[in-house]
């Protein structure tokens, strides 16, 4: 759970507590005071000191009233002089209010009713502490149960994530071993056929024409082993502790100008049409320009591997209210619900997406995490707007 959640669980948890505890004092002393009080009163002609108080029951004043009346029938053990000493110094602790409360009702009783006045009290001042007390016992027992209950609930949550990390780590693992193995093969069969041919030298050797096509196959082959690696090695950079961006204050709409242009004879040769709305004016941010413009031209060559011939892609940039926005959109087919559900999320790319799309599925998850990293937000729109479908849509707080 994260620290803001957690953070609300007690929050949310403690208020709700104090309210039942609040709720339950004012049960109890509408208890004491129409029941008991009452009862005592009536039944064993004793008025109870607290009885009629303007504020109500509270723990305080009977701690010091309950104290008071065992000091008051203790001081009858005492000399005269140590226990008017002591009468005095606890009444005045107590207060005049409590104290004279007790005098009224003990003023017309002899020695020994005074004593069994003095002790009942007592007993029934200990009685309604212990019940006022029960309240903020089981509340905090609630409270702790609560925690503990919502402890264990993250650290099975933290559990069952941890197992699905792990399957899709060992499942992207296998897929990265399988598409390194498949141009590994190619080069090598090549690379074979072409140390065969110079070994044999005989009427049946290969072409020039075919011995260029054999070559030029295993460099595409090995850019490729090349380009997956090094993802990884980007992915597990970006993952690992003590990596900071580098930071400097940049104009953001020429980092996308630059992107574009870059990338510009791609979408000719593909027969596709880039279009790039940005504004004129600068856009300044602090950013890693390097880290930033491989997010971009990720977003970019996404959208030129993944839809077909004729498709328009936009490269969008606006100030909207107090956000920095950048769209990089298009007007394809629309991305599966299940495949978009989880598309930012390492580890997620099985043989059904690989086979049929091609790639590790670990850039998307760069592009979020860099973005992430400058304090942005990426996502992913669909059926949005016109005149595009799909868009990749990064936000920035200005």
């Amino acid at each position: 759970m994260k620290h803001k959640e957690w953070k609300g669980f007690l929050v949310k948890r403690f208020l709700m507590i104090l309210a039942l505890v609040s709720f339950s004092e004012w049960l109890l002393n509408g208890f004491f005071d129409k029941v008991l009080f009452p009862w005592l009163s009536d039944t064993l002609q004793i008025d109870f000191f607290m009885a009629g108080m303007e504020n109500g029951l509270t723990i305080g004043v009977l701690i010091k009233g309950g104290l008071y009346l065992a000091i008051t029938g203790l001081c009858s053990q005492f000399s005269d002089v140590i226990g008017v000493g002591l009468r005095a110094a606890s009444g005045q602790w107590a207060g005049s209010v409590v104290t004279e409360r007790i005098a009224a009702q003990t003023r017309y009783l002899n020695p020994r009713q005074t004593q069994i006045y003095i002790w009942g009290m007592v007993a029934v001042t200990v009685l309604v502490i212990l019940a006022l007390l029960v309240p903020y016992v089981l509340a905090a027992l609630a409270f702790s149960r609560m925690v503990a209950v919502q402890v264990r609930q993250m650290e099975e949550q933290e559990r069952r994530q941890k197992e699905e990390y792990d399957k899709r780590k060992n499942l992207l693992l296998s897929d990265v071993a399988h598409d390194l193995k498949t141009p590994m093969t190619t080069v090598a069969g090549y690379a074979r056929a072409l140390l065969s041919n110079e070994e044999q030298e005989t009427a049946e050797a290969i072409s020039r024409e075919k011995r260029l096509e054999y070559l030029e196959t295993i460099y595409n082959k090995s850019m490729q082993m090349s380009g997956l690696l090094n993802l990884l090695f980007e992915y597990v950079m970006l993952d690992s502790e003590g990596f900071q961006l580098k930071k400097m204050k940049e104009d953001v709409w020429e980092l996308l100008r630059d992107c574009a242009a870059g990338l510009y004879m791609d979408f000719e040769e593909k027969g596709m049409e880039m279009i790039a709305d940005i504004p004129e004016e600068e856009c300044l941010m602090e950013v890693d320009p390097i880290q930033f413009q491989r997010v971009i031209t990720n977003l970019l060559n996404n959208a030129l591997k993944h839809n077909a011939e004729g498709t328009r892609v936009w490269i969008m940039a606006e100030r909207e209210d107090e956000e920095t926005v950048i769209r990089i959109c298009d007007d394809g087919e629309i991305i599966p619900e299940q495949t978009a559900k989880y598309i930012f999320e390492p580890f997620v790319l099985g043989d059904e997406s690989r086979n049929s799309k091609g790639g590790s599925g670990l850039g998307l998850s760069i592009a979020h995490k860099v973005i992430a990293m400058h304090g942005g937000l990426l996502t992913l729109e669909q059926n949005k707007g016109e005149p595009y479908r799909k868009a990749f849509v990064i936000r920035f707080a200005v």
